[in-house]
């Protein structure tokens, strides 16, 4: 349906004489008439014998695929090109060159469509046509007519008239266009290149922007239809901000087998098959260690095993008012640390005045983790986390924990990470964050934390810790300055282990398989002469600067957004609000 058919009652003194049937069930209705042809009695002529040559089969088949076709203008053109035009072949000479009642007359075909063989096409009688197309005689005189005329198949000009009264005028779809821009969406995170679809929050949808717009132009008559068909062909928008970061590979073994049939492709199903299961079975082994982990840290002391990742992000203040969904906000970050031996579970909580998402804090964050929350006799750390290369899987983590072990901080002589395959990776932390109650009123990171804080009860709550500029440190810059290997000897991509142990004082080791061989690369080189690090007493390690040296700035435009929401806050939002740095 062309935006040019939706229709609104734009003067209440002109009325239809007959109500128009707008919306889904109109385009259902024309679905349905499109694909509903059904064939006719048989024609049982003399001369082409039509029901004789064309069998059932190839009957069922010339049916189903002219049901097929998408539009009436395909149809049409599909019959006209089955329809010949020739000159009247008899004539009564009694009557006169001028007094003939046909100036053409016409010959008909039919394509069978095979896709094993290819069959030429069948002449039949009119009466035969009409019936194997399930079409009537007024059809093929319409067609007809318009071949006569122009010398090809009649264009379906429903709704494309332009004399319709209550056509929706250009100034109200324009107050829809203006309205729907207002909605401050976003990309979504994992592919932003692959796609230009924004999205909206979930708990917003098209009839609530549909009741805004009447709220904000209460005199503007527009159906609800109207409004939703605008949105729909005018604009790339969906609702909820989804995670894209399927299996690739399981994505294509689906996709490849739906276009195998399983008689002729059998051994290729099977083939496919295979490579499926032990892929499935290799990222099966990743949740089965963090399990064989999990047990062996309830079972000793000297043993921890913990899974991490980034949570949600949330947008502050978050409030019930619809000027929310039109203005950019303040976001608030997480980062999950959970025990799998107690299911205790640490969120490291931030705005984005504070610190940024990247591997210097989530170096810190497990710095902080292991000082403030490990166990004292815990020797030996195994930690299982995502493969995301700009946060935990890259040459600034490697080096920390390589750092940690060989300086024993806290005790600590051995740390391994386990990667999962791509697009297997859901852990713990995703059903912590699952536990949230999003839809609460928060206006402050004071009410997000509180919000974090009531979302478990059982085994324990949640604790919450308040990220400062005083827990991020810059680890990169120390890093780089001990360890002059500045390049990662190895590929990070495929790195499914790495561990770092007291025992390897340069080296690190890792494996791109769960159960391949254990590879080994320096990643520090002898050091000349006396360093700083060798000066050091026994137990007591450099720390670095700190990552920020004041709050990071917003946008002024996003400032301005969020001022503009404080009148719907609390003095206390107010407050810290107008506190924020902006640019």
């Amino acid at each position: 349906m062309s935006i040019s058919s939706f229709e609104v009652e734009n003067d209440s003194n002109v009325l239809p004489r007959k109500k128009k049937i707008t919306g889904r069930l109109s385009d259902v209705g024309k679905k349905i008439n499109l694909s509903s042809h059904e064939a006719g009695k048989d024609c049982k002529c003399f001369h082409f014998k039509c029901f004789e040559i064309i069998n059932k089969t190839d009957r069922a088949k010339l049916l189903r695929y002219f049901n097929e076709l998408k539009s009436h203008d395909e149809q049409n053109n599909y019959l006209a090109g089955l329809i010949t035009i020739l000159p009247v072949q008899n004539r009564r000479p009694r009557l006169g060159e001028g007094a003939a009642k046909r100036d053409s007359s016409f010959a008909y075909r039919v394509r069978i469509h095979d896709d094993v063989v290819n069959k030429p096409d069948v002449p039949v009688c009119a009466k035969a046509f009409c019936a194997l197309h399930g079409i009537t005689k007024n059809k093929l005189t319409y067609l007809q007519k318009g071949m006569k005329m122009t010398d090809q198949a009649p264009r379906d000009m429903r709704g494309k008239h332009s004399t319709l009264h209550r056509k929706l005028n250009e100034h109200t779809k324009r107050l829809i266009c203006d309205h729907i821009k207002r909605f401050k969406g976003r990309k979504s995170h994992y592919s932003l290149k692959d796609s230009k679809k924004m999205y909206l929050p979930e708990d917003l949808n098209v009839k609530k922007m549909f009741t805004m717009f009447k709220q904000l132009h209460p005199t503007v008559v527009v159906s609800y239809e109207t409004f939703r068909c605008i949105l729909n062909s005018e604009f790339n928008i969906s609702f909820g901000y989804p995670r894209t970061d399927t299996c690739t590979t399981c994505d294509e073994f689906l996709a490849q087998l739906k276009t195998l049939s399983p008689v002729t492709d059998d051994k290729e199903i099977q083939n496919l098959t295979t490579k499926n299961m032990l892929h499935k079975g290799k990222a099966e082994t990743f949740y089965v260690r963090k399990k064989i982990a999990r047990q062996e840290a309830k079972k000793t002391k000297k043993m921890a095993a913990v899974c991490m990742d980034f949570g949600k992000n949330v947008s502050l203040p978050n409030i019930t008012t619809n000027d929310v969904y039109y203005k950019r906000q303040l976001s608030m970050y997480s980062f999950n640390i959970h025990i799998l031996s107690s299911q205790q579970s640490i969120f490291y909580v931030y705005n984005e005045s504070i610190a940024k998402k990247g591997a210097n804090e989530v170096a810190s964050f497990i710095f902080h983790f292991i000082m403030n929350y490990l166990d004292d006799d815990v020797e030996e750390l195994q930690i299982f986390c995502d493969s995301a290369g700009g946060q935990n899987k890259n040459h600034t983590i490697f080096r920390f924990i390589h750092y940690i072990v060989n300086n024993q901080i806290h005790g600590l002589k051995n740390i391994k990470i386990t990667f999962p395959v791509r697009g297997h990776s859901y852990l713990e932390c995703d059903k912590n964050v699952g536990l949230w109650k999003l839809k609460e009123k928060m206006e402050t990171p004071k009410d997000f934390k509180s919000m974090i804080k009531n979302s478990r009860i059982k085994p324990s709550p949640f604790v919450v810790v308040s990220v400062s500029k005083q827990i991020v440190f810059n680890w990169t810059h120390l890093l780089c300055t001990i360890y002059n290997v500045r390049k990662c000897p190895f590929k990070t991509q495929p790195i499914k282990e790495i561990i770092a142990s007291s025992t390897e004082p340069r080296q690190l080791k890792w494996r791109d398989t769960y159960n391949g061989p254990m590879f080994s690369n320096v990643i520090k080189k002898p050091e000349k002469g006396l360093s700083k690090a060798s000066t050091l007493k026994k137990g007591e390690f450099e720390l670095p600067t700190r990552c920020y040296s004041g709050p990071l700035r917003i946008s002024q435009a996003k400032h301005q957004d969020i001022m503009s929401l404080m009148k719907f806050c609390r003095p206390e939002a107010v407050e810290f609000f107008k506190k924020l740095k902006y640019q």
